[in-house]
């Protein structure tokens, strides 16, 4: 059989030149990271606030149902989400959560009703979504470095 010469080249450097990285090569990794980091800041950003967006929508489709059940209570739209809320129809935290929308009833009567979620507490994103006795969300949430956000789901 065939043998082969293996030999290894041995390496004799002084401890100190053998340990650690240098400082260009830091400074490379962290150029590196910042450059990544600045791309995926802005999409984070955005699909952040979509989410929002979505739960917003969804919340705006709770209260369309709690006023379909008002209705076929009262024959009625209820005026205002505190009502929808006291008899049990609207989860409380939605007029109370942290969510980044201000939900109302805008109009209400015997035949029709409008509710919308108003985006606040946010310096970038501005914008409402709108609902009415069909069912339909419509609106938008803007911000001027993006194109509107709409609901995932409308």
């Amino acid at each position: 059989m065939f043998q082969q010469a293996t030999t290894r080249k041995q390496c004799v450097l002084p401890p100190a030149a053998r340990c650690g990285f240098s400082l260009v090569e830091v400074m490379i990794v962290l150029t590196v990271l910042s450059i990544l980091i600045a791309f995926a800041v802005p999409s984070y950003t955005r699909a952040i606030e979509q989410s929002r967006a979505d739960v917003a929508a969804a919340n705006l489709r709770a209260v369309w149902a709690a006023q379909r059940i008002y209705w076929l209570e009262q024959r009625v739209y209820a005026a205002d989400l505190p009502t929808l809320e006291s008899i049990g129809l609207l989860d409380p935290t939605l007029l109370q959560g942290p969510s980044g929308y201000a939900y109302a009833v805008s109009a209400a009567d015997a035949d029709s009703f409008t509710a919308t979620a108003t985006r606040t507490g946010s310096s970038v994103f501005s914008g409402q979504f709108t609902i009415d006795d069909t069912g339909a969300v419509t609106g938008s949430v803007a911000s001027p470095n993006w194109p509107a956000l709409i609901p995932a789901f409308p």
